[in-house]
């Protein structure tokens, strides 16, 4: 099953978009550079306070008393966490005594996918087809089908059991009481065990290993219906699965409190508390800090350079639109202005980092912007290249 469309744009039309779009372009240009300044300093008092955390922090050998000479103090602790609260679904009616318990839930739906291919028209119009296609799959988001292309695809609407997440509220860590913080950081989740014997609180599922299979309501309804919703699945249909976290070593580095734990809090403000799941020293679970720090550095450069370069590109667009009057130059406009847009976001990018540093970090300033000067020099030259050679091509 497929529905084609086929739609035309102007010339006209997309000259005025591109045009308009010149405005969003310059907003997203601009916000690269706060985004970017920020992030350096950032990272660069997170990498100060992690420094001073771990000088400060005292490893405490045993959690199995509390030591009233570590309180306000920085410590590390290692061993496990505990709880005899009993989290319940009663929709369900799962029961287990953990730290979580987490109820995941799909619903079968129809899924319209679509594939666009545009073809360039002498004049400068763009012929766009669009095929739609339809599919049955499993999916934990509720698909409104109302702006599906093609009738007959209708999907419920909203799952009838969505989501559910529970946390204990009482959690030990030997004579300690770990906080609500604390708590959510808390991980090793595992499938929850359906045992033999189990019967569901909600009437005319069926249950195959850990899953449990939800009918849809007009399959619940109907009495006569006892079809097997596993094999003969149906539009509507759910399935249902449980995560659990059971009691387990966990390793901390948080500030005492009495007999619970607090942010830390660096000279430069910064806060400082972790948690790992097993046994970790001090020294690992700073390490781990300071990686988690790096990769979370080198994803917002990568995003602030994004937006430079996304930006620039809607700001050169009307040039590439003016061009394709003639398909071929329009395509030969818009990989160079892609080029040019690419270099400068990246000069932009490396400047305002180079900034930063001068500001954070002073020798890494400086030569992160001789190497941004290298690029301005390759641009130039580029630039003067492109000039001979089209002086020497005129008689």
């Amino acid at each position: 099953m497929a529905v084609t469309e086929t739609t035309t744009e102007s010339w006209g039309s997309r000259l005025g978009g591109s045009i308009r779009g010149v405005l969003i372009g310059l907003a997203l240009f601009i916000s690269g550079f706060p985004v970017l300044f920020w992030n350096e300093g950032n990272s660069v008092k997170t990498a100060r306070a992690i420094d001073e955390g771990e000088g400060a922090c005292i490893s405490v050998d045993s959690n199995d008393k509390v030591d009233a000479e570590n309180d306000g103090k920085l410590v590390h602790m290692s061993g496990k966490v505990d709880t005899k609260d009993v989290l319940s679904d009663d929709v369900f009616g799962i029961s287990a005594t953990a730290i979580r318990l987490k109820r995941n839930v799909e619903m079968y739906q129809w899924i319209e996918e679509s594939h666009t291919t545009e073809k360039k028209k002498m004049g400068g119009s763009v012929e766009k087809t669009t095929t739609y296609t339809y599919k049955k799959d499993w999916s934990s988001n509720a698909i409104n089908s109302s702006g599906f292309k093609e009738q007959g695809h209708d999907n419920p609407g909203a799952i009838e059991f969505p989501e559910e997440e529970k946390y204990a509220a009482n959690v030990s860590f030997g004579a300690f009481k770990l906080s609500d913080k604390q708590i959510r950081m808390i991980g090793s989740s595992q499938d929850f065990v359906i045992t033999n014997g189990f019967k569901c609180a909600l009437p005319r599922v069926q249950i195959a290993g850990n899953t449990i299979y939800v009918p849809n309501g007009e399959t619940r309804n109907n009495a006569l219906n006892n079809r097997d919703v596993a094999t003969q699945t149906r539009i509507g249909d759910m399935r249902v699965t449980f995560r659990v976290i059971y009691p387990h070593d966990v390793s901390v580095i948080a500030k005492q409190k009495g007999d619970s734990f607090i942010d830390y809090t660096a000279k430069n403000g910064k806060k400082l508390n972790y948690l790992e799941n097993g046994i970790e020293d001090a020294a690992s679970m700073f390490s781990t800090a300071r990686t988690n720090n790096t990769i979370v550095t080198w994803l917002v450069r990568i995003a602030g350079f994004l937006l430079m370069f996304i930006g620039l590109s809607m700001v050169f667009k009307p040039l590439s639109v003016l061009a394709d009057v003639l398909p071929i130059l329009g395509d030969i406009v818009e990989m160079g202005m892609g080029l040019v847009a690419g270099l400068l976001a990246l000069i932009c990018a490396l400047v305002t980092v180079a900034v930063a540093w001068i500001f954070y970090r002073p020798v890494f300033g400086v030569i992160l912007l001789a190497i941004a000067g290298f690029f301005v020099w390759k641009l130039i030259q580029k630039r003067k290249a492109a000039k001979a050679a089209k002086a020497g091509a005129q008689p």
